[in-house]
């Protein structure tokens, strides 16, 4: 399935890129936006943009203002943390997808890996069922293939190239973006947010085949303590294939709060921690990872916010045997300035981390945006690595010179940092080879890539398609439990071309939908043939659009795909770590039905029941899964 929602424009969401602070300028700059949190009288002197929840009907104007002050209480007013929505739209001609709570809801993902599996082009690589690692790739990237940035901190690597996305959750977040550069994708989270005055409830509970128990629960309150508070929890299990024994379950949990000066000024913590455990003998039994964040921000004028803040990283690992690696942790300061001016936008960040891989990052994007005419933008990111520079830069741009027709581009390039193994704590005396771990060890790539194409769109027809071209001096591995200690291989020139299409069929509210995407070379994570298709219904009934109807059956597949198998593995690898698995084909089901805020969901996966669906050798995958969920939200 094709998601209809990405072939729209979405609000402008920051792009989290960055300026240089001195360390010494930015401690200044906490202690001042810090101090601020202390005003006095912050909620009881009503602002100038206060939100009122419930319309006052009043015959003339002049009454209804009276009224409105009047009546103000604190339960009708609300902040959000200062933040400008900045960067370019969503859509296939600029390569970004975007999901709100809603679309996050309807879609049925328990993870990123699976929000992300049904888009052109994306592979997500898994190690096997819940708890077990997963990442994703396009373009062929391994290590240091994405980034994480959630609410303006990096969710950064600690135990590899790339983040286990099975220990990040969606328990509290309220929007997901994904860039899908070649280059480097960039994915974006932001917890949630408040649009109204009241007490907020997220709920949704499922079970489904294989003792697969999921629940998910969210409580926000806009004007608790003072402040805000949000909460929640997550829990997802299951026993695995039989044939397997491979269980598996991960829990997490989110709580956050902050203190508002009006909408101009507002202090935050965070706190998250997500736990996978697998009884998969071949990976860690259980491994935790905990993050704390205290961030302020301040809205300098319409359109201008400053953010900063301070974070520490942990990751916990329980010992298994044969496994020699190490968790630790890593602290994280930074500072991002958005600007939003009439279309035009600038995101600025600096980020400095302990240790050295990398030490500090800049990141600085701006563009512009016409919802006439189309629009440009430009970045460009550098980082130390071990005392060494990198950096990459990269341009997109997207224009209607005609009415229907979108005529697209994008170039990127510059070189990657990534590393094998886990960050040791940094308080621990430096490893030793007689200690009995390996230590890490970094890999500097060069990639250059770009995408040209045009899409043609109309009558609810919409026929797309881009020339692609890819080349890296280096094919990472991933880096983490998955293909550790597997060594790096050359890198290739690839030349290719991806297609989508909306085709509307003679039933009112059904579609066919689909994205195709061809390689002339193979290689690791990056098959010759990727492929996507559904048919989609959906309709609103009802004239208060209470009733909602949403339906799909579709196929995701791929061909035989090279990929990097971790050292000692039983599989017999070839030369540079590489092994072939086989053709992937799953076809799905899903059902969802929304009455006012109630919603049914029911889906299944791989209804052929194909028993050999792997993405590493006997790393095999559920062949079959029906699940039941109810999900809700309430005012309450």
């Amino acid at each position: 399935m094709i998601p209809r929602f990405w072939l729209a424009s979405a609000p402008r969401v920051p792009s989290c890129t960055g300026a240089r602070l001195r360390p010494g300028a930015f401690g200044v700059l906490v202690a001042a936006m810090l101090a601020c949190a202390v005003a006095p009288a912050v909620a009881q002197e009503p602002p100038d943009t206060v939100q009122l929840v419930d319309s006052l009907l009043v015959a003339d104007s002049l009454a209804a203002d009276t009224l409105a002050a009047d009546s103000t209480s604190a339960d009708t007013i609300f902040y959000n943390f200062p933040a400008t929505r900045v960067g370019p739209p969503s859509g296939f001609a600029t390569g970004i997808w975007e999901w709100d709570r809603h679309g996050i809801m309807a879609s049925g993902a328990n993870t990123l890996a699976e929000l992300f599996q049904e888009l052109p082009g994306v592979m997500t690589v898994l190690g096997g069922d819940y708890g077990t690692p997963a990442a994703i790739s396009t373009a062929g990237q391994g290590g240091a293939g994405y980034r994480i940035i959630r609410d303006g901190f990096e969710v950064y690597a600690l135990d590899g190239g790339v983040v286990d996305l099975q220990r990040v959750g969606l328990v509290g977040i309220g929007r997901v973006r994904l860039d899908r550069s070649m280059g480097q994708m960039v994915v974006h989270m932001w917890s949630h947010e408040y649009d109204d005055g009241r007490p907020f409830s997220v709920v949704e509970a499922g079970t489904g085949d294989l003792d697969t128990n999921m629940f998910r629960g969210v409580f926000t309150d806009p004007t608790a303590l003072r402040g805000s508070l949000g909460v929640g929890i997550e829990r997802l299990d299951t026993r695995g294939r039989r044939d397997l024994q491979e269980g598996g379950n991960r829990t997490g949990a989110w709580a956050r709060y902050q203190v508002h000066a009006r909408d101009r000024f507002a202090v935050g913590f965070d706190f998250r921690r997500m736990t996978a455990q697998t009884k998969a003998s071949v990976f860690t039994p259980t491994t935790a990872r905990t993050e704390l964040l205290l961030r302020a921000g301040v809205k300098l004028a319409d359109g201008v916010v400053l953010q900063a803040y301070g974070a520490r990283s942990t990751l916990a690992r329980e010992e298994a045997t044969g496994d020699n690696r190490l968790g630790g942790g890593r602290d994280q300061v930074g500072a991002t300035l958005a600007v939003e001016r009439s279309g035009a936008w600038l995101d600025a960040s600096y980020r400095r981390f302990t240790g050295d891989l990398p030490a500090s990052r800049v990141d600085v994007a701006g563009g512009f945006t016409s919802d006439r005419w189309g629009g440009v933008t430009g970045r460009h990111s550098s980082a130390t690595w071990n005392e060494t520079a990198v950096s990459d830069y990269g341009a997109r741009a997207w224009f209607s010179p005609l009415p229907l027709l979108t005529v697209f581009g994008a170039y990127e390039t510059g070189t990657f940092g990534s590393r094998d193994a886990a960050v040791a704590d940094q308080s621990e005396p430096p490893l030793s080879p007689g200690d009995g771990v390996l230590p890490g060890t970094e890999a500097l790539t060069e990639r250059e890539t770009w995408r040209l194409g045009t899409a043609l769109s109309g009558w609810g027809v919409t026929l797309a398609g881009a020339s692609l071209y890819a080349r890296s001096d280096l094919a990472l591995p991933f880096g983490t439990a998955l293909d550790f200690g597997s060594p790096a291989v050359p890198g290739v020139y690839r030349n290719g071309y991806e297609a989508m299409a909306v085709l509307p069929m003679p039933m009112r509210g059904l579609t066919l939908e689909g994205s195709y995407q061809w390689w002339d070379q193979d290689g690791p994570y990056v098959p010759a043939q990727i492929y996507r298709g559904s048919l989609e219904y959906h309709r609103v009934f009802k004239e208060t659009g209470n009733l909602e109807v949403w339906a799909s059956v579709g196929v995701r597949g791929h061909d035989p795909m090279l990929t990097f198998v971790a050292t000692g593995s039983d599989a017999d690898p070839a030369v540079g770590g590489l092994v072939r698995v086989p053709f992937h084909q799953s076809w799905y089901g899903r059902l969802q039905v929304r009455v006012v805020t109630v919603r049914l969901w029911i889906g299944m996966d791989n209804f052929a029941f194909r028993r050999q669906l792997q993405y590493y050798p006997e790393r095999l995958l559920p062949y079959g899964r029906s699940f039941f969920a109810l999900r809700w939200d309430l005012w309450n």
